[in-house]
């Protein structure tokens, strides 16, 4: 298309919209944003208070490049540069940039906007040198081209089309920019950080930190950072503006920043001061902070709160990482997160230092934006309850649970054994060695050797022979099957071995994980393995199967390698059917209730009504449940479209309050764009909400049953502490009681009443043993 040329006059705006290149709609107008990604940044702009009119809109290139693909017009990788890229900034680029490129710079000394908006990747490039428009958004930059001013750059509409969850935060960028429209200076912050102290003024600055305690409760935010397993620097603000880095780990001095004494005495005002009654101190996920206090200071923070919770108490389905809080909450913001990656040792550690005590001060803004925003929205008891999870979650990743390395050793051997046998299998069919765990050579061997037809991966569109691939293979050409057999057992063998049975223990022999209270956004925990590299993944630790055929392979149980300390019982408390349960009163249906209440097996009489097997009305009621249509039902369970939509009259017609529940729920979903479950918990949507309703549906029971069982534990916590709770898996708390412990006590703890107008309490069940964890019965 020919290059579009702008007026040489002057032209009022105070607004510039930069984006990355004309798509097919633009380059047959000659305009930019004419097309649908136009039509929707018209929109957002509007939500934002911006007029189009009001804007000067460009972009870079003036080229359509070959399929929409700015790749086309710049070369990414050293590989991929030809003789028609030529070099600016730290890019190789074709004519079309560099052509676009000096149109924009004269467009912007024409325009001399006060604001510039920069859309996508290629404009944030251009503007700033910058590149990675998900770190930088929302960010208050200046731009270095000559004449420019402030720019804040946000996700691309063209990309808000395919990704419609971040439109919000988008939207927000763009309110960000209005402000700035009239010339306004950006505000930015004054920090007044003590960086590289003195012993004098870190002594001096820690003792006034102790003296405003000592007249009444004070905010502090606290962080560290770490480097090998150790502390490097400890940061505490106690204003928005306010703070020291005491460091610890220095590049310039291998022995440490201070001497031992001055050490050990500024790790003993830090104690004082973390841990003062009137210490009200504040972070970003300080349960990884605090696994490094206990273990090299002995002390835990008087945490009060962590933002990573209140952020996720407001939206859990949004990133919870600081520097996206702060895109949201901080009235100045600039992208600062890398600054620790970027650090350069042999610049001294200043930097990093610096780093500490931002993340400080903006954990600090956030946490106030947030105490607010959960007031108003009506979440303080949810913040409350989450916030009081802090404690007994540590307490449990810090005692961590006692492992058999006997049984874990003799495990391993035999897990290795049946490995051999099937890479001697390998060897005896295929007449060669085969690594079932090299990508390369599994596809050699399925694609090039045996000519099988290639599975593409959906998403990647690449080939694959991950285990569904496998599985599809094995359905077309039955010859493969029992080698596929054997590659399905190997890796099995394989994931039990290298994931859970030689996961890496502490020197105490005990294994622990980090537990995160923000994992999901079902609010069930998740669980990785703990701040210091050791252990795994807590919550999937499988209980082995059962060979149903001779030459089928039998998985052992790894959870009898998790004993109980000595003089200890092992116990199991499970809710029971938990999510059924939750379902049943929220439909309200008074027939299943009665059923779960006198115990009658509910599948069974399920599958009398649909006319099928029990487990095939497992399987259906889930699904119906959760709103699948007649379609995906008959994918599901193997029947025609037809049966499926019988099967679900009948059951709408048996149950019409689990139909009355789905629409309740779709037309909150509509109206309010959140679900909200009994305990007052909320779920926003920011996505397109049409098919989200078996998701919304899910979330209902999912997050019911994950604070019930949370609940569970947080009243162990307080009022048993002869219990020790181990483990938290999804539904199930797993611990330890003194031999000879009355479970009623455990059992009068788990009577969690969830606020029904007729009030659930779901059942628990306990499991014991004074062996293992695999052995409770």
């Amino acid at each position: 298309m020919p290059i579009q040329v702008r007026p040489a006059g002057p032209i009022p705006a105070r607004i510039m919209i930069v984006g990355e290149a004309p798509g097919a709609d633009e380059e047959a107008a000659g305009e930019p944003f004419v097309g649908y990604s136009g039509q929707e940044l018209n929109r957002m702009l509007h939500e934002a208070g911006i007029s189009r009119s009001e804007c000067f809109v460009t972009n870079v290139a003036r080229e359509r490049p070959l399929g929409n693909d700015i790749a086309n017009f710049i070369a990414f990788k050293k590989k991929d540069r030809t003789s028609e890229h030529s070099p600016l900034r730290d890019k190789w680029v074709k004519a079309p940039i560099l052509v676009g490129y000096d149109l924009l710079k004269k467009e912007i000394n024409m325009v001399q906007p006060n604001v510039i908006i920069a859309l996508g990747n290629t404009a944030l490039w251009a503007l700033t040198g910058l590149w990675g428009i998900t770190k930088w958004r929302g960010s208050m930059l200046y731009s270095d081209v000559p004449n420019a001013t402030k720019v804040i750059p946000t996700i691309h509409p063209a990309a808000i089309l395919r990704q419609w969850d971040q439109r919000a935060i988008a939207v927000q960028d763009l309110r960000r920019a209005a402000k700035y429209r009239n010339g306004e200076p950006y505000p930015i912050p004054e920090w007044r950080f003590h960086v590289r102290p003195s012993f004098a003024t870190a002594k001096e600055a820690l003792d006034g930190i102790l003296s405003a305690l000592a007249a009444g409760p004070h905010e502090l935010s606290f962080d560290i950072e770490t480097r090998g397993g150790h502390t490097a620097c400890a940061g505490i603000s106690w204003s928005a503006t306010d703070g020291i880095c005491i460091p610890l780990m220095c590049v310039e001095n291998p022995d440490g920043y201070w001497s031992a004494d001055e050490e050990a005495f500024l790790v003993y005002l830090l104690y004082k001061i973390l841990t003062h009654p009137n210490a009200q101190v504040i972070g970003q996920n300080l349960l990884y902070d605090s696994q490094y206090t206990y273990r090299h200071w002995h002390f835990i923070p008087r945490v009060t709160q962590d933002t990573m919770i209140s952020h996720h108490v407001c939206f859990a389905g949004l990133p919870k990482r600081l520097d996206y809080q702060a895109s949201m909450y901080c009235e100045y913001y600039r992208y600062w997160k890398d600054d620790s990656k970027n650090w350069d040792p042999k610049m001294g550690e200043d930097q990093l230092w610096v780093y500490n005590l931002e993340d400080c001060v903006r954990t600090a803004e956030c946490a106030h934006v947030e105490s607010a925003n959960i007031v108003s929205m009506g979440l303080a008891e949810v913040d409350k309850f989450q916030q009081s999870m802090f404690y007994p979650v540590l307490q449990t990743m810090i005692r961590g649970v006692r492992i058999d390395k006997a049984a874990r050793a003799k495990m391993a051997g035999e897990l290795l054994e049946e490995m051999t046998k099937r890479e001697q299998f390998f060897l005896d069919v295929l007449g060669h060695p085969l690594n079932p765990r090299s990508s390369k050579q599994m596809k050699e061997l399925f694609y090039e050797d045996f000519k099988l037809p290639i599975i593409i991966k959906r998403g990647t569109g690449t080939p694959t022979l991950d285990d569904d691939a496998l599985d599809k293979l094995a359905h077309k050409e039955p010859l493969v099957r029992p080698l596929i057999k054997r590659i399905r057992e190997y890796r099995s063998l394989g994931v039990f071995l290298s994931t859970f049975v030689n996961a890496p223990l502490d020197e105490d022999d005990r294994m622990r994980c980090s537990y995160n209270i923000c994992g999901t956004e079902t609010y069930r925990l998740s669980s990785s393995e703990n701040a210091f590299g050791s252990g795994t993944n807590l919550q999937n630790i499988p209980k082995g199967t059962t060979a149903k055929e001779p030459e089928d392979l039998s998985l052992p149980n790894i959870r009898k390698i998790f004993r109980p300390d000595l003089g200890y019982t092992f116990f199991d408390m499970d809710l029971d059917r938990a999510d059924l349960q939750v379902v049943v009163w929220e439909a309200d249906d008074q027939e299943l209730k009665a059923m779960l209440r006198e115990g009658i097996d509910i599948h069974t009489e399920n599958s009398k009504l649909l006319q099928c097997s029990r487990q095939m009305a497992k399987t259906w009621v889930h699904g119906t449940n959760y709103g699948g249509s007649p379609r995906t039902m008959a994918i599901n369970c193997g029947i025609t479209i037809k049966e499926a939509e019988k099967m679900q009259t009948r059951w709408f017609q048996a149950h019409p309050g689990i139909q009355s529940w789905q629409r309740r729920t779709e037309a909150q979903l509509h109206t309010k764009r959140y679900v909200e479950n009994k305990y007052g918990y909320r779920r926003f949507y920011f996505d397109r909400v049409d098919g989200l309703l078996p998701e919304a549906l899910a979330w209902i029971p999912q997050s019911t049953v994950a604070i019930t069982i949370n609940k569970v534990w947080h009243r162990i916590y307080n009022n048993l502490p002869e219990v020790q709770v181990l483990l938290q898996v999804h539904d199930s708390l797993a611990g330890q009681f003194p031999r000879g412990y009355d479970t009623q006590k455990l059992l009068d703890q788990s009577r969690i009443v969830i606020p029904y107008e007729d009030p659930l309490i779901i059942p628990v069940g306990i499991k014991t043993s004074d062996v293992s964890w695999g052995d409770c019965t």
